[in-house]
């Protein structure tokens, strides 16, 4: 009886558990100024638990995961500074406002359950 006890209080307590969040399809648009963002990236962040879930903007569309629930998003796109050519040193600067990414009111209510489309409008000025 003892052997049982302890073995059945071994599964219960050495049973592998899921520690990763759900996540669900999300998808959607980001225009700057009317036009479609070239290239990017877009981030749905829980601030209060540190969860980020990033994804790319291409041609203005992005599609991913994110875990459900109310998200602060930042949207960020970079060039190459003044005068450089991106990728050869040059340094990249950042042409999303810092309304939209450092300092963003942006915000998702991603769905556990449904359509979870988003269409970010975002200005250069």
């Amino acid at each position: 009886m003892m052997i049982l006890a302890v073995c059945a209080a071994f599964a219960i307590g050495c049973t592998p558990t899921n520690s990763e969040p759900s996540r669900v399809e999300v998808s959607g648009v980001v225009t700057i100024d009317g036009q479609p963002l070239p290239t990017g990236l877009i981030h749905f962040k829980t601030v209060s638990e540190g969860a980020i879930d990033s994804m790319e903007i291409v041609e203005g569309k992005f599609a991913g995961q994110a875990e459900p629930g109310k998200r602060r998003v930042e949207i960020t796109a970079y060039r190459a500074a003044s005068g450089g050519t991106p990728g050869m040193g040059g340094g990249e600067v950042n042409y999303v406002p810092a309304k939209y990414n450092a300092e963003s009111k942006l915000t998702a209510d991603v769905s556990s359950e449904g359509l979870n489309e988003f269409r970010f409008e975002v200005t250069s000025k």
